[in-house]
C-alpha cells in the first residue's frame, strides 16, 4: 500500500509541475538549513547543516539554465554530488526519495543520478543584480542561495545533458528546500 500511494504522489507531482505542494507522510524537519539521510522515515543515519556539507564533501561548480528560464540563459550554482552522499550513507539503495522543507518530495532512480550527476547546491554564482542588491561584494563569486533561489539546498541537474523526455514531464527532479534524502527501497 505504501508503494502505491508513493507512485501516486510522484505521478501527481509530475502532473502538477515542479515543487508543487503535495503533503505527504514525511516527517517535520525543524531546520531548512539542515540535511538528513534518513535509511528510512524517522530513522536518520546522519545530518549536515549547509556548512558542514561544504567541509566534508567536495563542491563542484555546474552551470546550466533551469527548467523555468530561457535555455540561453544560465546560472553557475555550487555544491556537492548528491551521489557522493549516496555512495557514503546508501551505497546499495536502487532509488531514494528527496524530501523538500514545504513536504513536497520526488523520488529518483539510482542509475539516473548516477548518469546525470546533479548537485545539492548551495551557493549560486553572484550576478550584477545581486551586487546592486547588496548580497554581494565587488570580489565574490559565489553567495550562500537563499530562500529566493529555492535554497538552502536546491538539487540541480544538468538540463542540457537530460533526455527531451525528461523536459517538462520530470521538472519535479528540480527540488528546493531539500531537507532530506531517504532510502526508497523496501
Amino acid at each position: 500500500m505504501q508503494t502505491s500511494i508513493r507512485h501516486l504522489v510522484y505521478v501527481l507531482a509530475i502532473m502538477l509541475g515542479p515543487n508543487a505542494w503535495i503533503p505527504t507522510a514525511s516527517a517535520q524537519y525543524d531546520d531548512p538549513e539542515t540535511l538528513v539521510i534518513e535509511k528510512a522515515e524517522g530513522k536518520a543515519l546522519v545530518s549536515y547543516t549547509v556548512e558542514e556539507l561544504k567541509r566534508a564533501f567536495p563542491t563542484h561548480e555546474r552551470d546550466t539554465p533551469t527548467p523555468w528560464m530561457p535555455r540561453d540563459q544560465t546560472i553557475g550554482f555550487r555544491g556537492p554530488y548528491l551521489n557522493d552522499l549516496l555512495k557514503k550513507y546508501l551505497p546499495g539503495e536502487t532509488s531514494v526519495e528527496i524530501i523538500a522543507y514545504n513536504g513536497f518530495s520526488s523520488i529518483l532512480m539510482r542509475d539516473e543520478i548516477e548518469k546525470y550527476n546533479p548537485i545539492l547546491a548551495i551557493e549560486r554564482r553572484c550576478d550584477d543584480q545581486d551586487r546592486k542588491r547588496g548580497l554581494c561584494s565587488a570580489e565574490q563569486i559565489y553567495r550562500p542561495l537563499q530562500l529566493d533561489d529555492g535554497g538552502p539546498l536546491f538539487l540541480v541537474w544538468p538540463l542540457d545533458e537530460l533526455p527531451a523526455s525528461y523536459i517538462p514531464a520530470r521538472n519535479a527532479i528540480w527540488v528546493w528546500f531539500v531537507v532530506a534524502v531517504r532510502s526508497n527501497d523496501e
